[in-house]
């Protein structure tokens, strides 16, 4: 019984003992946590400053809509940093500044820089291109009643030689072509607002003479040598938006001469033929033109044509061509051009006359390229050697009598690598390649085609002697 007493009082004792050891560094704790992590707020610590809360494009003005005061720690921002939107009146972004972003002199700017827009003026706002140094074409006045828009532009071109000549939104009738010459002393480049549409004189004399005509060059005797075009220092000539309106009695761009033109995000509409290049004055007949994002709208006419290539080195893409005899026409004399990712669109005027790619010449590429409902796809002459990758022909009515994926007009001598064909309604001249004279060194690799497979394949050993693999 005493020895049991015993153990229960030290059993206490050691109880005591250690809830007194574990105690004691608690407090300790809790009063070095209390002495060196006293709120912030307290010391003095925070301050209020402006933080972004959307987005504020570089050049863009400070609006109190896109700002907001929050209470910070001092020492997590600079000494600074902008606290009160007074400090902001007036000033413009000097870069761009995101949402959570604080400001500070660095990101301010007194005057808006001259490369920068806001979103809703963004290729329309006339003063911000005046700052660029365009010229605008409002700015000028007719000198007499009798003056088209034609004739002013070609003055506003003759007293602005170097320069970029903006036309903002607006319809303006033309009467005679818009002539940019060749020569770097008198070259510009032309810049359009979205809604800019340049319409053509229902009275205009010739459908085959465009209403911008560029690169126009005095003539020569003779080409020049590449070391001549190159002496001569041609400058970049760029035709930019807007619409260029046919009336269904002009064409709508020649390129005729110079080096490097570049035509983007323009609708061609109502026009006879679309872009035009001309042959180079140089031994190659190159112009360089490089022609991207572009529409077409044709006249259903029998001259109608979305580009005619007469000239060499030159590059066409993402082109969308309506109600056309010829989408794509190479004369003999346009090699070596590239054409890629385009959709001619045929009418059903011509029917069994139509072609998407009509290559009368050698050497040119077609890559990844659309024809929609012409009665030939490609057609290529007996001297072409072209090569066609990935192309796609396509018929969804039986209105044209006349289907072939691919024409050889003559002996065939080009290569159609993946090419596919495909319709919804079949007609008795159905096609995948059709051949007009044998012997020819031409090559089918891997042909596709998603209809009546069996009628292709007996034409395919009819009409093209040579393997295809």
């Amino acid at each position: 019984m005493i020895f049991k007493k015993n153990v229960k009082r030290v059993l206490l004792l050691l109880l005591c003992a250690s809830m007194i050891l574990v105690a004691f560094p608690m407090a300790s704790c809790s009063i070095t946590v209390s002495a060196s992590e006293a709120p912030a707020e307290e010391q003095g610590e925070y301050v209020e400053i402006l933080r972004v809360v959307d987005d504020i494009k570089y050049g863009a003005k400070f609006t109190s809509d896109k700002l907001q005061t929050v209470r910070v720690r001092a020492d997590a921002v600079p000494a600074d940093v902008i606290k009160t939107t007074a400090e902001l009146r007036d000033k413009y972004a000097a870069s761009d500044i995101l949402v959570g972003d604080f400001i500070t002199p660095a990101k301010l700017l007194d005057k808006k820089p001259v490369d920068a827009t806001d979103d809703e003026d963004e290729n329309t706002n006339e003063l911000d291109y005046r700052a660029l140094g365009y010229v605008v074409i409002t700015d000028y006045e007719k000198l007499d009643s009798e003056e088209g828009y034609g004739a002013l532009i070609n003055r506003v071109i003759a007293e602005n030689p170097g320069r970029t000549i903006y036309i903002p939104d607006g319809s303006y009738v033309i009467e005679q072509p818009i002539v940019i010459y060749a020569d770097p002393a008198k070259s510009v480049s032309l810049r359009f607002g979205n809604q800019a549409v340049l319409r053509a004189d229902p009275k205009w004399a010739d459908p085959h003479v465009a209403m911008i005509r560029v690169g126009v060059e005095e003539p020569t005797d003779e080409p020049l040598t590449m070391d001549e075009v190159d002496m001569m220092g041609y400058r970049s000539i760029s035709i930019i938006g807007g619409c260029i309106y046919g009336s269904g009695v002009a064409s709508g761009i020649s390129v005729e001469g110079g080096k490097d033109t570049y035509i983007y995000n323009v609708s061609l509409k109502s026009v006879s033929r679309a872009i035009h290049v001309l042959r180079g004055n140089n031994e190659l007949g190159a112009t360089w033109v490089n022609v991207d994002n572009v529409n077409v709208t044709g006249t259903d006419k029998d001259d109608s044509v979305g580009v005619l290539v007469e000239g060499t080195y030159n590059t066409f893409s993402n082109m969308r061509i309506y109600i056309v005899k010829y989408g794509i026409q190479c004369t003999e004399t346009g090699e070596r051009n590239i054409f890629r990712n385009l959709h001619p669109l045929a009418s059903n005027a011509h029917r069994e006359r139509s072609i998407g790619f009509y290559d009368m010449s050698d050497g040119n590429n077609f890559d990844v390229c659309y024809s929609d409902q012409f009665a030939s796809g490609y057609a290529v002459h007996e001297n072409t050697r072209s090569v066609m990758n990935g192309g796609f022909c396509y018929w969804y009515s039986d209105s044209n009598n006349y289907h072939v994926g691919y024409k050889a007009m003559g002996a065939f001598n080009s290569i159609i690598v993946s090419g596919k064909v495909s319709h919804g309604h079949a007609v008795e001249t159905d096609a995948y390649l059709y051949i007009e004279k044998e012997g020819g060194q031409g090559i089918v690799l891997y042909p596709i085609d998603s209809s009546q497979s069996d009628k292709y394949e007996d034409m395919l050993k009819q009409h093209c002697p040579t393997p295809i693999l």
